[in-house]
């Protein structure tokens, strides 16, 4: 998507024409809640279950692939992945995928990581990865939607691991910066979360948003010039301004906690792209800055020299060089920031 086109997306859409209200499809975004309750203590109950296990937590991630393995308008490429070694393993890693994407946007870096004895787990981020590419199910997404799939992500990824990195791209960078916020994690890499859209600060970004949210949902292209013949095939091509403001929304609520709080997580580092085209990158710094204040710790690694502006810089259907330019260096900061032992 071309930087001046994504900067002007707010301000075009406020004044375009509307689209007919979506209805809303089924989706099993509550299971992962549902699973997470079974695999993950819960401290606060007066009648405490037994401590859960390792066996719990696969078999709560096997129950949420089978059913969307169920359910005909999930794409079976957009499944969630677990690759996992059998026993809790020193380190654990959740990756969450981009918005409009699905979790085969990051199959290859997840494989890596199991070569390296992680255990893996990749969510589908609730009303993602429809066999419908041009569904507007996505409309309905919503920042309790989010919290929920992150919150039960990292329960499961707990017990997959006795030391949890989660991290994601785009709106998957800003699940893992609220999860830095609200929950001990080990190490938390948000790659350009999306906190608020290029040519945007957080203030006017907020308003706009606010405001596109109140009016009727529309549907916008990623690149009008293909329309739906974007790439991949198992992304949306495009989305519903509606689901943006939400992903505003979430992003805020961590702005909104930075500013009050040291975040939970043990480290954080922030990785962005010289030539970022969607997102706004020194609102993420902010965040940065204000848990840096606090006594975080926390760290910015640059991208460079990765070609023309683009925003995903992991796909490898879209971005085969990441393979090479993109994916040893993220592997290596992980790898260099977890425990061997």
């Amino acid at each position: 998507m071309r930087r001046a086109h994504f900067t002007g997306l707010v301000a075009a859409s406020l004044g375009a024409a509307t689209l007919a209200p979506y209805g809303l499809l089924p989706d099993v975004a509550n299971a992962a809640q549902t699973a997470a309750q079974t695999a993950a203590p819960d401290v606060a109950s007066p009648n405490p279950v037994a401590t859960p296990t390792y066996d719990d937590a696969v078999k709560g991630i096997q129950q949420l692939i089978a059913l969307d393995d169920s359910d005909p308008t999930i794409e079976k490429v957009a499944l969630p992945r677990l690759y996992e070694h059998g026993s809790q393993t020193t380190n654990a890693i959740v990756l969450f995928h981009g918005f409009t994407n699905c979790p085969q946007q990051f199959d290859q870096m997840a494989h890596d990581f199991y070569d390296r004895g992680f255990n893996v787990y990749v969510p589908r981020i609730p009303r993602h990865g429809k066999a419908d590419r041009l569904t507007r199910d996505l409309a309905h997404l919503t920042v309790n939607e989010l919290k929920t799939c992150s919150k039960a992500s990292y329960d499961f990824a707990r017990l997959l691991g006795k030391n949890v990195t989660i991290l994601g791209l785009s709106l998957g960078g800003t699940m893992a910066m609220w999860l830095a916020q609200t929950q001990p994690v080990d190490l938390a890499v948000p790659v350009s979360p999306f906190l608020d859209p290029i040519g945007f600060s957080h203030g006017p970004g907020l308003a706009s948003m606010r405001l596109l949210n109140a009016l009727p949902n529309q549907y916008w292209y990623w690149d009008p010039r293909v329309g739906a013949k974007q790439k991949p095939d198992y992304a949306y091509p495009g989305f519903p301004t509606h689901a943006l403001a939400q992903i505003v929304f979430l992003g805020d609520l961590v702005f909104q906690e930075a500013k009050k709080s040291k975040p939970l997580a043990r480290n954080v580092v922030l990785v962005t792209n010289d030539k970022e085209n969607a997102v706004n990158n020194s609102v993420a710094r902010i965040v940065m800055d204000e848990w840096n204040r606090s006594g975080a710790t926390t760290s910015e690694v640059v991208l460079s020299g990765l070609g023309k502006p683009r925003h995903d810089i992991i796909d490898l259907t879209t971005f085969p060089e990441a393979q090479t330019l993109v994916y040893p260096k993220l592997e290596s900061l992980v790898i260099e920031r977890s425990p061997v032992s």
